[in-house]
């Protein structure tokens, strides 16, 4: 929210024009700065008239100006006591109360600012802005309204309007009021700014960077919307003109721990690990309960190995805008011991990662414990092969009324179990395809060749990391030069439309395994897997069910890979069955392609 209006001297004065009395001299004097000529000349007039509620109110008003907020709240009061109720008085107590963090004050305050003066335009404003500051936002909205029936075209009340309607939810209606305060003040940087934030969230990568653009042409100084720039440069891939962005943002505020987060994940990119994990650091030492801040050193420790220290810090996930999944209403596992409780697993981020992480159900259902795994109705189905697993879609999920029940996100199991590179519980398979479909598809595919099944793209994936992870299919050809090779496309989405534009294209079978968008997710896929002898494909869900089934499985990956693969190994403790494939430079996929190649003709002779 933008800052509650102004608390300094009445607009309606006029600096440039003649003092007319005391009062208007004193009022020009502090328009212009000299706050200690106009306190004196603000006193005389008290000295002559000790109830002169206007020379209070600007007692007032500058007290608060210098950081005097107690001695500001003195001079309000008595400033009630001595004339009729003012509103302006009132707005002033609330936002001194503001300065000193009491908030149900400042609202009372705001409130019998109203009820003095049902148009005062300013105090409703104010009471919006905080109750949007509280998370009290639907009230916020309905605040804001009555804030525009007094003054319709108020820019800054529009765009905060906006902003409380994008934490709602309702994205299109705040995308139209940031576009609408703009149109009322085209220079308002904060309109360009809040509207490039929720492209950014949109992944409306384009429009994001031209709206902070806009911004910091109006407001140089603004170092938030240079940060976010460089946030948006990142995921583009540009990721020096990022880094010259979020500098600049640290250069005009040095201590920033958002932009220093920003640029340590821009080195992060680049592979400069302990760049990043000094920005990190840095940053938790300025605002340690930093989300952000928790989350990235906790990625940047456990892809160098060091899960014990990155675990507990992963689990700032839960805290960051864009939070993977929801708490429910009874209480957390943390390892403890369990006794006649159903423990809930929820799934969260991916399918690779659902697919990965479901293997701790039959882990813990081996101990004892009763586990339901609550995940997308498409996904129930595969995960329900799960041994000793209940597997629900989240209309089914348990509801705490009469058993005990405990919830863990899937992905802090491993924390929470203490799993550690050297003692990963790798044994699998742990996933299973249904009989009917694997005797299909053994018609389908049929035995003859070295059967490769292939996957080149994520499905569709906002920002850098989904980019780089993708390999052109055309690198895919001297797999299909190799004598006796059969080359079956797993892959779904856009990417299938690359097939024809490749030289190999007749060599590449397509079966079009679940076909149907609807159908539930990789139960052809995994059938068909059964029947292939090795699986090529990059960082993809696809690489997972093949690990989970235990499927001979070569992976490519980036040169900057995410956490899971660890670094510098071509093994993954994860999958025994999958071995690993890394671009020596980034962006280059040649080399890893090329061993994988050879790889692949030694297997097949």
């Amino acid at each position: 929210m933008n800052s509650p209006a102004n608390s300094g001297p009445d607009a309606k004065s006029d600096a440039k024009s003649a003092p007319k009395d005391p009062l208007q001299e004193a009022l020009a004097l502090h328009r212009a700065g000299k706050h200690d000529l106009a306190m004196q000349r603000y006193v005389a007039i008290l000295e002559r008239d000790p109830n002169n509620a206007d020379a209070l109110y600007y007692i007032a008003v500058l007290a608060l100006q210098q950081g005097q907020i107690e001695e500001g709240i003195k001079v309000i009061r008595r400033g009630l006591e001595v004339g009729p109720e003012r509103g302006r008085l009132h707005n002033l107590h609330g936002q001194a109360h503001l300065r000193l963090n009491q908030d149900q004050e400042a609202l009372a305050a705001f409130d019998r600012a109203i009820a003095c003066e049902p148009t005062f335009a300013d105090a409703y404003g104010n009471r919006a802005n905080l109750l949007a500051d509280m998370d009290r936002r639907e009230e916020a909205l309905a605040a804001f309204d009555a804030a525009l029936r007094v003054r319709p075209y108020n820019a800054e009340d529009i765009c905060n309007r906006a902003t409380v309607l994008a934490d709602l939810g309702r994205l299109d209606e705040a995308l139209a009021g940031y576009g609408q305060a703009i149109a009322l003040m085209p220079d308002l940087p904060f309109a360009h700014f809040n509207r490039a934030d929720l492209l950014l969230r949109q992944g409306r990568l384009g429009d994001a960077l031209a709206g902070y653009d806009r911004a910091v042409a109006i407001e140089p100084r603004m170092a938030e919307a240079h940060s976010n720039r460089g946030v948006v440069l990142k995921e583009l891939g540009r990721l020096e003109e990022a880094r010259t962005a979020v500098e600049q943002a640290l250069k005009l505020v040095p201590k920033s721990a958002e932009a220093l987060v920003n640029r340590g994940n821009i080195a992060f990119e680049q592979g400069r690990l302990d760049e990043a994990q000094a920005d990190y650091v840095r940053a938790l030492e300025l605002r340690p309960d930093l989300p952000s801040a928790q989350y990235a050193r906790g990625l940047a420790l456990m892809a160098q190995g060091d899960w014990a220290a990155g675990f507990p810090l992963y689990e700032a996930r839960e805290r960051i805008a864009s939070a993977p999944f929801v708490a429910p209403p009874y209480p957390r596992w943390n390892g403890e011991p369990l006794k006649d409780e159903r423990l809930v697993l929820l799934c969260e981020q991916g399918l690779g990662d659902a697919i990965q992480f479901c293997r701790f159900g039959p882990i813990l259902a081996a101990r004892g414990v009763d586990v339901t795994i609550v995940t997308s109705n498409q996904m129930r189905p595969l995960l329900s092969s799960l041994k000793g697993v209940t597997a629900v879609g989240p209309d089914d999920a348990p509801q705490p009324n009469g058993r005990a029940l405990r919830w863990l996100a899937l992905m802090s199991a491993p924390g929470v179990l203490g799993v550690r590179p050297d003692n990963v519980p790798g044994e699998t398979p742990y996933l299973s395809a249904e009989p009917a479909r694997m005797s299909r598809w053994a018609n389908e595919i049929g035995p003859d060749g070295f059967r490769i099944g292939i996957n080149w793209a994520p499905g569709p994936t906002r920002g850098a990391f989904g980019r780089r992870r993708a390999v052109p299919l055309s690198l895919f050809a001297p797999l299909a030069a190799i004598p006796g090779v059969r080359l079956i496309s797993l892959q779904k989405g856009d990417a299938q439309d690359e097939i024809a534009k490749v030289d190999f294209a007749s060599k590449i079978e397509t079966f079009d395994t679940d076909p149907d968008p609807r159908a539930d997710y990789f139960l052809d896929t995994a059938a068909a897997m059964t029947h292939l002898d090795l699986v090529v494909t990059c960082d993809t869900a696809v690489a997972h069910l093949a690990g989970a089934l235990a499927r001979p499985v070569f992976t490519a990956l980036p040169f900057v890979a995410d956490w899971r693969w660890l670094s510098g190994r071509d093994d993954c403790p994860w999958y025994p069955t999958m071995r690993l494939f890394r671009q020596t430079k980034a962006g280059e996929w040649s080399d890893a392609m090329a061993r994988l190649a050879a790889a692949v003709e030694a297997m097949a002779r």
